[in-house]
């Protein structure tokens, strides 16, 4: 009998510790990937930004979560760590830093779910319908029309996805793709075919990507 306890504990012991050494590597992943896209989009500017000095730190949750508990509208103050799960989750399966999705959601709807723009974008990260739907075929989300945009954690999922899918077109080029995300991407390559390059969109975008460091 106590054989069997001792094996019993053993191996509680050895799944407590594969547990947790399964999230200290997921915590890892998710640091590099931070780290290596915010050397992407400040590029020669990160060894000289705030953003360089965080760059052995892991984690942010409690911050994260503090911020968006302050943030949101009365009515969505429930759904704070639904909210922050979500920013975490979408920003590790895009390799993004999850202060960057904030910086976005920050600057589109100032954290309110239910924003509605001049043109019919919907939610925390302004997202029009129509590009929604695309944008949920092409991840295989169930759309359930425009309603799908004012759920905050669906809003993310898709809007983080887009900008994973323009980050992509525009070869990692932080600026066109933040601007794309804002204008389109048609119209960003028709700006650069005329020599412009977009930038009041994402220096707005950046100037609040480096105010959530600076308020750590």
């Amino acid at each position: 009998m106590k054989t069997y306890i001792l094996i019993l504990l053993s191996f509680v012991i050895n799944s407590v510790a594969i547990a947790k050494a399964k999230v200290d590597v997921s915590r890892s992943l998710a640091s590099i990937q931070r780290v290596d896209h915010a050397r992407e989009l400040l590029g020669k500017r990160y060894k000289r930004s705030i953003v360089s000095t965080f760059e052995k730190h892991e984690g942010f949750e409690k911050n994260i979560l503090e911020t968006i508990q302050k943030r949101l509208p009365k009515k969505f103050k429930s759904q704070a760590k639904l909210i922050s799960d979500a920013i975490f989750k979408e920003a590790k399966v895009h390799s993004m830093d999850p202060y960057f999705v904030m910086a976005v959601i920050s600057g589109e709807s100032s954290f309110n779910p239910l924003a509605v723009g001049p043109v019919g974008e919907i939610g925390m990260m302004q997202i029009r319908p129509s590009t929604g739907k695309w944008m949920a075929e092409k991840i295989k989300f169930k759309w359930k029309g425009d309603k799908t945009l004012r759920d905050p954690v669906a809003n993310i999922k898709l809007g983080t996805a887009y900008l994973a899918w323009l980050r992509v077109k525009f070869d990692n080029h932080g600026q066109l793709y933040l601007a794309a995300y804002n204008m389109g991407a048609k119209s960003v390559k028709n700006a650069l075919g005329k020599h412009v390059w977009p930038k009041d969109y994402p220096l707005h975008v950046m100037k609040r990507y480096i105010a959530f460091y600076r308020a750590i």
